[in-house]
């Protein structure tokens, strides 16, 4: 079915794979104009013909999310080629394991510049550009990012701080008309989960399937769904909301029966 253009611009970071891939291809299909980001823009390339094959308006760009340079020559880009922006999604993110002994420095400020950075930058240089067309910003955390978990010392400081700095951009810009808002994900069917999971130390996946009540893992498009919900006007009134894509997960304490 081809797609019914609309005026909405997207920026969406981590297009590549996962969630930001998902989020392209949904927000895609309700219209928008798609800015595809993602550090190899290689890798993009599939993704842009199979969305120009439907009928989507779509650009892949390259970017290093922990570049301010980078980051505001990628939105520049996308405004030059649109005309504009409306919604901008951060799903860029990788994930190191270690507590603060065990793992490398390195990892720890690679974690944090690509997680947290990487959020502060494409708002830095979006948000311009948000208040002018009263657009949306959403920003993908994580479940570690609303507690602790052993052995992702850096990972959990940086999703915490993502939801830490999304509230100051509600509140700071909600009075300008944009919407900011969070997405908590925990695990999620992804290349980047499968990785982790592969990683020495690393609990088995049926390990962490059996602590959400709903059983397992949840689907990019799932989470996709809501990020463009809170990206429409049927969030119209939703600012600085930290949203849990998890099953039950954080609920509570969960014992599988059986």
């Amino acid at each position: 079915m081809d797609i019914m253009q609309t005026d909405e611009v997207a920026f969406v970071t981590g297009a590549a794979s996962g969630i930001g891939r998902a989020v392209a291809f949904r927000l895609a299909a309700r219209g928008a104009a798609v800015a595809l980001v993602d550090l190899d823009a290689r890798k993009l390339e599939p993704i842009v013909r199979e969305l120009e094959a439907r009928g989507a308006r779509t650009s892949a760009l390259a970017c290093d999310v922990s570049s301010s340079d980078s980051v505001q020559a990628a939105i520049g880009r996308t405004v030059g080629e649109f005309g504009g922006l409306d919604t901008a999604v951060c799903a860029a993110g990788i994930a190191r394991i270690g507590d603060v002994v065990s793992a490398p420095e390195d990892d720890w400020h690679r974690t944090l510049a690509v997680n947290l950075t990487g959020t502060y930058l494409v708002a830095r240089h979006a948000m311009p550009h948000l208040v002018h067309r009263k657009g949306a910003f959403v920003a993908i955390s994580s479940d570690a990012g609303v507690r602790g978990s052993t052995g992702f010392a850096a990972y959990c400081a940086s999703k915490h701080g993502v939801i830490g700095l999304v509230r100051c951009l509600a509140l700071d810009h909600g009075p300008q008309g944009v919407r900011a808002n969070v997405v908590c994900p925990s695990f999620v069917d992804t290349p980047m989960a499968d990785q982790l999971l592969a990683a020495p130390g690393v609990q088995s996946r049926a390990f962490y399937e059996r602590r959400a009540p709903l059983g397992r893992f949840a689907q990019p498009e799932e989470v996709a769904n809501v990020v463009a919900h809170l990206s429409s006007d049927e969030a119209s009134y939703t600012n600085g909301m930290v949203y849990v894509v998890d099953g039950g997960t954080t609920a509570g304490t969960f014992e599988a029966k059986g």
